[in-house]
C-alpha cells in the first residue's frame, strides 16, 4: 500500500499543520449537543480535504459499512442526490452513525444542490454529511451556510519536513539523506498528499543521486504544464510541440487537469481575457475516470479552439 494511504492520520491529533481547522474541529466536537451534521472541506487539491472526512468518520464512531462516499464529478445529477436522501432514511448498519461524503461537491448540477438543501437543513439525527470541494465559490450560499466550514491549505515547509520525518519514524528509517527531504518539500507545492508520493517513490533508492533526479524528473511535469499552457495561449504553437510535452508529463491526470487551471487561472486574473477564458473550457471536465487519454483531449480541444 502507498505511503499516504497506509499513514493517512487517523484523528485530529494526527494532522499536521491546518491548526485552525483542526482546533474548530475539535472544539464542535467537543460539545455536549449541537454538534453539526453538515461539514464543508474546502482547499487545493492534495491539501486534506477527503482525509478530514476520515478523521470526522473516526472522530464520531462511524462505521466501514456506514461510510458511504461519492465523486460528485461522476454522479452529479439530481437523481443521485434523490437515491442519498432515500438511503438516509435507514439507520446505520452497524453502530448509531452514518456518514455521507460528497467529493468535488461544486460539481453537483443547480437542481442537485437545491435537492441537497432540504437534507443538510434537517438530517435524520444518526446521519453526517461531509462535503469537499476546490471551488467552494460554485456551490451555493444557502447550502454552505448549512455547514460547518474548514479550510485546507497548502503546508509550509516545516510542516512538509515534519511529515515526512515522522513517515519515516513509522517506517523505521533513520538518518535519511536531509537533501532528498529538502527537495521533495520544495516539489510537493505544501501538499501532503504529493510529498508522501513522492517520498514512495525514492524511499528504497540507495543512491542519493538517483533518488534527487527521481523527484526532479517527478516534477518535470510543472515546467511542462507552464510551457503547454504558454503555447496554447499565444495560439502558435504546433500540434506535434504540444503533444511531445504531453509525453513528458508525469502525475496523476486529474492533478495535472488542475494545475492546467490553476495556471490559466492565474493569466485569466491578470489579464480578463475571454480568450483565456474559452481555453479554460476543455479542462473543466474531470478526467479522473478517464485518465491520460482524458488529459489529452482537454489539451488537443483547448489547442483545437486557437485555431478557429
Amino acid at each position: 500500500m502507498p505511503l499516504h494511504t497506509i499513514h493517512r492520520p487517523e484523528n485530529l491529533d494526527d494532522l499536521v499543520g491546518n491548526e485552525s481547522a483542526s482546533e474548530s474541529l475539535r472544539s464542535v466536537l467537543s460539545r455536549e449537543s449541537d454538534i453539526p451534521h453538515s461539514f464543508l472541506f474546502t482547499g487545493p487539491a492534495g491539501t486534506g480535504k477527503t482525509t478530514g472526512a476520515r478523521i470526522l468518520k473516526n472522530e464520531l464512531g462511524c462505521t466501514n459499512s456506514d461510510f458511504h462516499l461519492y465523486n460528485s464529478s461522476n454522479t452529479r445529477g439530481i437523481d443521485t442526490v434523490r437515491e442519498i436522501i432515500d438511503s438516509c432514511q435507514f439507520a446505520p448498519m452497524h453502530g448509531d452513525v452514518k456518514m455521507i461524503v460528497l467529493e468535488e461537491c461544486h460539481q453537483l448540477t443547480g437542481p442537485a444542490q437545491e435537492a441537497l438543501l432540504v437534507i443538510l437543513e434537517e438530517p435524520p439525527e444518526y446521519v453526517y454529511f461531509v462535503l469537499c470541494t476546490t471551488e467552494p465559490d460554485k456551490l451555493k450560499k444557502s447550502l454552505k451556510r448549512r455547514c460547518h466550514i474548514s479550510e485546507m491549505k497548502a503546508l509550509s515547509l516545516p510542516e512538509i519536513k515534519k511529515l515526512l520525518l515522522s513517515t519515516l519514524e513509522k517506517e523505521n528509517i533513520e538518518d535519511y539523506p536531509k537533501e532528498i527531504l529538502d527537495k521533495i518539500a520544495e516539489a510537493c507545492d505544501g501538499s501532503p498528499g504529493k510529498a508522501l508520493n513522492l517520498l514512495d517513490t525514492v524511499i528504497d533508492i540507495a543512491d542519493n543521486s538517483v533518488a534527487l533526479k527521481a523527484v526532479e524528473d517527478a516534477t518535470v511535469s510543472e515546467s511542462n504544464i507552464a510551457e503547454i499552457a504558454r503555447m496554447l495561449l499565444s495560439g502558435k504553437g504546433q500540434w506535434s510541440d504540444i503533444a511531445q510535452k504531453i509525453k513528458g508529463l508525469t502525475g496523476e491526470p486529474e492533478s495535472l487537469r488542475y494545475a492546467f487551471l490553476g495556471y490559466l487561472n492565474a493569466v485569466l486574473l491578470n489579464k480578463g481575457s475571454a480568450n483565456v477564458a474559452a481555453l479554460m473550457m476543455p479542462f473543466m471536465e474531470p478526467c479522473m475516470y478517464t485518465g491520460k487519454a482524458g488529459l489529452t483531449f482537454a489539451i488537443y480541444m483547448a489547442w483545437s479552439d486557437t485555431k478557429k
